[in-house]
């Protein structure tokens, strides 16, 4: 009994300890908000390439899955099977990687040229655009009532030219400021690149023992929570991993089709920075439901300049894209990969995309879907203990 009461006792301080130490650490993470926000930031920071190699391995590791079972396990040696698993492994991240690879320069020689191209002759033809608006607000006018007003260009040039004396030298002066951000930056995107290509190659020694990893981490599941506990924690891992994985490449292959799309038919329609437009088209389409609107609403910043007509056909093309993606494409491709109603969809963007920006817009659906899966199981579990006390206690008052 004595022992019973010191386990006991002890495991009630051990909670009460633990509890004032969390309380302890909330309140100086709360109090010193923006260290602690630094600090989270150069934590992050360092493992920057080990976060880097996991997502790659993540992402790498189903098409190395599918390269071993459609092709390698089929390999022969003279009569025989292959049947040497680090073999089959290495040949699996060999061709994967190397297809990957491949792609992503064969991207980058035809993409890049293009963009450069693009972002150049915009760049050529901004005084022509310059020109261009400032007939239009010459000519421009607006209807009140009976009265119709119009923009007066000679007090718009007068106020140009005596501001702009006073608008170079504040030019000057913050290209002059831009110096120490320019080099701020530039080492920034060089340790990104740094970071990008050390996770690259970490990705490959995780894809190679995948397995031992994931049998580690059951093994400290099932070693450190009680097996009811560990059995429902690796189940929610399993679902969680499907959301991901079918949210991310189905969309990646949705958002693919509809950019190859929309680069035919702009050329064939003859509209400018075809590529350009694609691009930011296919990377937006990766946003559920507002993703096209922001690309559509892009594309038309670039073409509204150049030529009104060519950015209202644009806007007819997205809107056609759109509706073909919403109901053919994507429902083909992706099913109900998240178990969400587009409201919670709508819900998800625009919370993720509040908090966590342009990030959370993109990794918000299946976050979201997570928690509500979570939440729901929950919800259902509870509602059939309630409902079962519920059914024993009229049971029970039957009987008596």
């Amino acid at each position: 009994m004595r022992e019973r009461l010191n386990v006991k006792y002890t495991t009630v301080s051990i909670y009460t300890i633990v509890t004032f130490v969390i309380c302890i650490l909330l309140y100086k993470t709360i109090n010193n908000w923006s260290e602690s926000v630094d600090f989270v930031a150069s934590v992050i920071g360092i493992f920057k390439p080990v976060i880097f190699s996991l997502i790659f391995a993540y992402f790498f590791s189903p098409m190395v899955n599918f390269t071993e079972r459609k092709w390698i396990k089929k390999w022969r040696i003279g009569s025989r099977k292959l049947k040497n698993q680090t073999i089959i492994r290495l040949s699996g991240i060999l061709i994967s990687y190397t297809i990957i690879l491949g792609i992503i320069v064969v991207m980058l020689a035809v993409i890049v040229p293009q963009l450069v191209r693009s972002f150049s002759d915009i760049a050529n033809n901004l005084p022509d655009y310059a020109d261009r608006l400032m007939n239009y607000l010459e000519n421009s006018s607006m209807q009140l009532g009976n009265t119709r007003y119009y923009l007066d260009y000679s007090l718009l040039t007068a106020y140009i030219n005596d501001n702009l004396p006073q608008t170079i030298d504040q030019f000057t002066a913050i290209v002059s400021n831009m110096a120490p951000s320019l080099i701020s930056f530039l080492k920034a995107t060089a340790s990104a690149v740094w970071n990008v290509l050390f996770g690259f190659v970490i990705s490959i020694y995780l894809v190679f023992n995948k397995e031992k990893a994931v049998k580690s981490m059951h093994k400290f599941i099932l070693a450190m929570f009680k097996q009811k506990n560990a059995v429902a924690l690796l189940r929610t891992m399993r679902e969680s991993n499907r959301i991901f994985s079918r949210f991310f490449i189905g969309k990646a292959i949705d958002s693919l089709i509809i950019g190859i799309m929309c680069f035919i038919i702009l050329v064939i329609v003859g509209i400018p920075y075809a590529m350009l437009l694609s691009v930011i088209v296919a990377v937006t389409n990766m946003i559920p439901y507002f993703g096209p609107l922001i690309g559509g609403a892009i594309g038309i910043l670039f073409l509204i300049l150049a030529s009104p007509l060519q950015a209202l056909w644009f806007t007819i093309i997205i809107l056609a894209l759109q509706q073909f993606d919403g109901n053919v494409l994507g429902p083909f491709i992706l099913g109900d990969r998240t178990g969400l109603t587009p409201f919670w969809v709508i819900f998800a963007i625009i919370v993720f995309g509040g908090i966590w920006g342009i990030l959370g817009m993109f990794i918000g659906v299946p976050c979201f879907a997570v928690i509500k899966n979570i939440l729901d199981k929950q919800v259902e579990k509870r509602y059939r203990n309630r409902l079962e006390r519920i059914r024993q206690k009229r049971a029970d008052a039957r009987k008596s």
